[in-house]
């Protein structure tokens, strides 16, 4: 089997890989490179740990931006009344 050398790969993503070689299981660097490959195919992707925070309190922002929505509105607010308010006629 041929040797695959990598060349100037940063610390970060050399570490990033050990993690995953580690956390799929994978013996070799090769499959490792299989396995990422595969599971691409299928439309699975990787995010860190930075984008899944940003992820959650996004969510939650929008949970608490839902709850105030919904304590303001609770009838079914008239064309006209929409209106008043947005020209500050009320």
């Amino acid at each position: 089997m041929p040797t695959l050398l990598i060349k100037n790969v940063s610390e970060e993503l050399l570490s990033e890989l050990r993690r995953l070689k580690k956390e799929l299981g994978c013996k070799t660097w090769s499959e490792l490179l299989e396995k990422l490959v595969k599971h691409r195919q299928r439309g699975i992707f990787f995010i860190s740990n930075k984008e899944l925070k940003e992820m959650e309190k996004g969510k939650d922002d929008f949970l608490k931006l839902r709850n105030v929505v919904s304590e303001k509105w609770v009838g079914e607010p008239s064309v006209l009344e929409e209106f008043r308010k947005s020209r500050k006629h009320v």
